[in-house]
């Protein structure tokens, strides 16, 4: 697969997931029970920082 597409496939779902996070816990009004979606897209991220770094050397 295409680096460039995987980076922005990676960095999409981080922010799909970031926002679907807000909105439930707006909605919900339950921040603790939407914690996994936090960390889903914190996750995400981690994995997109790391991969492009480790691909720049």
């Amino acid at each position: 697969m295409n680096q460039r597409l995987t980076y922005i496939i990676l960095l999409s779902l981080s922010f799909v997931a970031m926002v679907v996070g807000v909105h439930r816990s707006i909605v919900e009004e339950d921040v603790i029970g939407n914690y996994w979606l936090f960390m889903v897209g914190f996750i995400l991220y981690m994995l997109y920082r790391y991969r492009k770094k480790k691909d720049s050397v």
